[in-house]
């Protein structure tokens, strides 16, 4: 059976993001290059080519460091996300190129930065995810085939081409860690991005810039964290919060926002556990930048200066994350018993304490109104601190509302409520029905290897059929509640029958946020060969590690 029966392919964007993940590597990022990106004014309307190379160190030789390999799967739905978006929104023309599981290797890597080929007005996007390291001073990537790659000698290949916009970010996730959440934010929907409510600030960040942008989730000495939701703790609030969610027309604040709250969940972590790293000299995860966009202004001399564009961010953070802005936020209780939770006034960009929680609680069928325009709530969901930051739109007589509710699998959150959610109908947006959602209409994706677009319809009967452009191909489908690891995932099980009679069946763990309802991300859990599970190498020639799906009508 050919790879892409299997459906869903999602390419993955161009980022140099280290994600150093490993039990046994600690991370210690450090660059030794100048990072200086200008603002360009007033370009006319260009096609503009982005090169992306996404390198996924999900499968090494040595089973230990596979540890991470879940969450090394959700940071590579996340940046392809962001790069299906500006596709999507006409601000790039996208080209992807995907090492992933053994095709990771060195030798692979090499070859691929060599044949980018970016021209002068292109940008160059690489992002790295697996282990990393650093001995003698100098820092490195881990390949699949267990190999160091040198950062200085992906620097000097991207230093070598003529792309306007270089990009290397570094996302180097040295353990994987339970108990600890992001701060998520939560938006109307992905309405806005479809209306190009966010398209000029698009255009400024990726079309207006020249130069190198080089960035570390961690500072030299430190783990990057992730976990198997979020991915890496840096890559989600760098590009999930920062370009998808709530973006903002400045880098350095995009930047400042992922290094302040990644760092406070690092501050959150239980004290004995904190105490047990700073044993070992790990007192934070601090992310780090080298060199950042820096405004292009008239006077040449202002190039020189970051000065301007610092200020500029930090205003900007402070009026988007600001806890005496004015106006209310109301929290609905649409479950059946009260909900306690804290106001975490904690600032961002100091030492997180206890003390600075406040109790709050809010009877079932009630609400409470809290008077400030932005706040951090947290609660307990399933035995996690759950932690969201809320907001009304700025001004001095706005409310956000949003509601408590217990989701399909009983659990309590948190979701945004517009103007036609209610007491009665509420469920419709707390509780997915994911069969009901599958099959609601078709949904589209990439397939990695032929590069064709595939749209795959989900039938009553469970079954399922992928319509490429000139075959089609199709199985059965069903999606359950399961256990994993001691873990409970949304499983999508797909089965399909190979020419000679082999059955095999793919399980995916389903990553769905309410406010993007009509796209689901698929992360691989496991794969069985006539109900024989298969070695992950042998199984890479029938699936794909993530999968985005997009609904079209």
């Amino acid at each position: 059976m050919k790879k892409r029966t299997i459906f869903l392919s999602f390419i993955f964007y161009f980022v140099l993001f280290t994600q150093a993940q490993s039990q046994n590597l600690a991370y210690t990022p450090y660059y030794e290059v100048d990072i200086n990106v200008k603002r360009i004014e007033n370009q006319p309307k260009r096609v503009v080519t982005f090169k992306a190379l996404l390198v996924i160190c999900d499968n090494y030789v040595s089973p230990d460091n596979n540890a991470i390999a879940q969450s090394v799967r959700v940071d590579m739905g996340t940046v392809t996300q962001m790069l299906n978006t500006l596709e999507k929104r006409n601000i790039v023309k996208v080209e992807k190129t995907i090492l992933q599981g053994s095709k990771a290797t060195l030798a692979n890597i090499r070859s691929a930065m060599r044949n980018l080929n970016a021209g002068s007005d292109d940008i160059i996007f690489f992002y790295f995810s697996g282990h990393g390291g650093m001995e003698k001073g100098k820092t490195f990537l881990f390949s699949a085939d267990e190999q160091n790659l040198q950062r200085s000698e992906i620097e000097a290949a991207f230093k070598a081409q003529t792309a306007r916009l270089k990009m290397i970010v570094t996302d180097a996730c040295s353990n994987s860690i339970d108990g600890l959440a992001a701060t998520r934010s939560l938006s109307k929907s992905n309405t806005d991005i479809d209306a190009g409510i966010h398209d000029n600030i698009y255009k400024d960040l990726f079309l207006n810039h020249k130069g190198m942008m080089h960035l570390s989730a961690s500072t030299e000495g430190e783990y990057a964290w992730s976990n198997d939701n979020f991915g890496g703790f840096f890559t989600y609030h760098f590009i999930k919060e920062g370009l998808i969610k709530k973006p903002m027309n400045n880098w350095q604040a995009i930047f400042q926002n992922a290094k302040d709250k990644t760092s406070q969940m690092f501050m959150r972590m239980p004290a004995e556990q904190r105490s047990q790293l700073a044993k070992e000299g790990i007192n934070n995860q601090t992310a780090k930048a080298f060199a950042m966009p820096s405004l292009n202004n008239s006077n040449p001399a202002n190039n020189t200066n970051n000065q301007t564009e610092v200020t500029a961010a930090n205003t900007i953070i402070n009026e988007v994350f600001n806890f005496e802005r004015k106006g209310k936020i109301t929290i609905e209780n649409y479950a059946s018993t009260p909900i306690n939770f804290f106001l975490d006034n904690n600032r961002a960009n100091e030492t997180w304490s206890q003390a600075n929680l406040k109790r709050m609680s809010v009877a079932a069928g009630k609400s409470i109104i809290l008077n400030q325009g932005y706040a951090v709530v947290c609660f307990k969901s399933d035995g996690k601190d759950i932690y969201y930051s809320l907001e009304n739109d700025g001004t001095a007589k706005a409310t956000g509302n949003y509601f408590f509710a217990t989701d399909e699998n009983s659990a309590l959150d948190l979701f945004y409520r517009d103007d036609t959610i209610n007491a009665q109908n509420f469920h419709t947006v707390a509780q997915t029905d994911y069969q009901k959602l599958l099959m609601s209409g078709k949904w589209e994706w990439e397939d990695v290897a032929t590069k064709e677009n595939v749209i795959t319809t989900f039938s009553r009967n469970n079954t399922f059929t992928d319509q490429y452009p000139q075959e089609s191909s199709s199985g059965t489908w069903k999606i359950a509640r399961e256990k994993f690891e001691g873990k409970d995932y949304t499983i999508l099980t797909f089965v399909v029958k190979e020419d000679n009679g082999v059955e095999l069946e793919i399980d995916y763990a389903v990553m769905l946020e309410e406010e993007y309802s009509d796209e689901i991300q698929l992360v691989f859990i496991t794969a069985y060969e006539d109900g024989a599970e298969m070695d992950y190498k042998e199984a890479e020639q029938y699936f794909e590690p993530t999968i985005m799906m997009y609904k079209v009508n």
